[in-house]
């Protein structure tokens, strides 16, 4: 059965935040530690349904990416995949569908991702992403071309 893609509603809320906990749970554990209530003010706070993509496979929630329209560029602000689901061609759908808004737009696109997530980040650099910034935690990346 094939993947199938929509747009999010306040509905989603629950299940996005749930897939987020289960992908993220370890980064975000080993950074600064995993603190349920601030996890899920934080998600509430930025919480942007007509930003996000949600995929499926059949009823179940396996993956989502979340833009920022921040005015003058588009920010991936998450994308995240099940990691039952990884390596089927989920992230690169979401990439490719976030770099094609930033040229539509005119706008440049740029993500960051933790610098702990190596297999991240080269996903995005196979995608000819480059490091263009450096956070403490995280490097920020934008298309090379």
């Amino acid at each position: 059965m094939p993947y199938f893609y929509r747009k999010a509603t306040q509905m989603d809320k629950d299940a996005i935040f749930e897939l987020y906990r289960r992908v993220m749970h370890a980064y975000i554990s080993e950074i600064w530690g995993w603190d349920e209530n601030w996890q899920a003010n934080d998600f509430a706070a930025h919480f942007n349904p007509a930003g996000m993509t949600l995929v499926y496979k059949e009823n179940a929630l396996v993956g989502y990416a979340h833009i920022d329209d921040n005015m003058d560029t588009l920010f991936l602000r998450m994308m995240v995949i099940h990691p039952n689901h990884q390596r089927h061609g989920i992230g690169t759908h979401l990439l490719m569908s976030f770099i094609a808004s930033g040229k539509e737009q005119a706008k440049p696109v740029s993500l960051e991702v933790f610098k702990l997530n190596t297999e991240a980040k080269h996903f995005y650099e196979r995608h000819h992403f480059k490091v263009v910034g450096e956070l403490l935690h995280s490097f920020v990346m934008s298309p090379s071309n």
